[in-house]
């Protein structure tokens, strides 16, 4: 059984003005990923191997921003954390390694713990200003949680207190997924770094102690959960709005796990939407991981050899489809 015990949350205590390391607070997307952010510090893999990182963020916060006059083809990448990752130095990322591969220029951006509507959000502002030939979109098992808010309050591993906002009868709201506290989170996330500290290291001790959290309710009645099928429905009315958003432009798609009932449901939505979904691309890293590789970061999101396994399977389907922009 498989979870992502931080909901892909980088825990950087908070500094005055709602800064979150690699993260900011925003009033209408809940949070992004920071504007011109650069560090350089150690990680280690998840069998404690130590590597430097040198990690940026572009302009707007992506982690690649090409260039948009380029006459080359422009694909714009879209994901959450496994996207953003921050764990891994800028060449290394799976989506620098499609853009030397591919000679293409490479829009991508990501932020921890980002559901579907936060990503359309993204795709929203940034669609028309790079007009992308193609668009690559990162899904993860968590999405169908951090897409409903019910669903979200009653999960221990995949909430990480931030209002986001959400899909509610046809309309965008911003939500708390923990109602009660909401107030002292704001303040804290914004003002203080101890209070921030506390709260997020409780956070991060009840995700791993817990086995009564909603994800286990799902794992174990599958697609009939009434919870997992609402969000189901919303998750596939998000995605419409990206390919309506999108027109005929070819949309790809790949999950960072392969876990049901999670992929299935992502493999209904795909073709619901004719995007081209690719089941088995996470998977590659999970057959590694359990061949023993080193393959995972401290965080348990891809590390370096990660994202190059990743980038090998989306090369080999890229290529198999005759590139890009085929089917354009």
């Amino acid at each position: 059984m498989v979870h992502l015990l931080r909901d892909g949350i980088p825990f950087f205590e908070s500094a005055a003005g709602g800064r979150v390391g690699p993260i900011t607070l925003d009033p209408d997307w809940g949070w992004r990923a920071t504007d011109s952010y650069e560090e350089q510090l150690v990680e280690k893999t998840s069998q404690g191997h130590p590597y430097i990182v040198r990690r940026s963020q572009k302009q707007f916060g992506f982690r690649q921003f090409g260039n948009v006059e380029s006459a080359k083809p422009k694909l714009l990448v879209i994901g959450d954390s496994f996207t953003q990752a921050t764990a891994v130095s800028d060449e290394r990322t799976y989506h620098a390694i499609l853009a030397k591969a591919l000679g293409v220029e490479v829009f991508a951006y990501g932020a921890g713990g980002y559901g579907t509507l936060q990503e359309w959000l993204v795709l929203d502002r940034y669609l028309d200003l790079i007009q992308p030939d193609a668009l690559l979109w990162q899904y993860c098992v968590n999405d169908f949680i951090n897409n409903d808010n019910e669903l979200e309050r009653l999960s221990t591993i995949n909430n990480n207190g931030w209002t986001r906002p959400y899909w509610q009868n046809g309309k965008i709201e911003m939500l708390s997924p923990k109602e009660s506290a909401v107030r002292i989170r704001e303040w804290a996330n914004r003002n203080s770094r101890l209070a921030y500290f506390i709260l997020s290291r409780v956070d991060r001790l009840r995700a791993r102690a817990s086995k009564d959290t909603v994800e286990m309710e799902i794992e174990k009645v599958g697609q009939s959960h009434p919870g997992f099928r609402r969000s189901v429905e919303t998750t596939d009315r998000l995605m419409g709005l990206v390919r309506q958003r999108v027109g005929k432009r070819p949309v790809m798609a790949f999950s960072c796990l392969r876990f049901e009932p999670y992929s299935q449901a992502f493999g209904d939505i795909s073709r619901h939407h004719d995007i081209e979904y690719w089941d088995d691309v996470g998977a590659v890293v999970q057959r590694a991981e359990a061949d023993g590789e080193d393959v995972l970061a401290s965080d348990n999101h891809w590390s370096e050899r990660g994202h190059a396994l990743v980038a090998e399977s989306l090369l080999r389907h890229i290529r198999a489809r005759g590139g890009l922009i085929a089917s354009y």
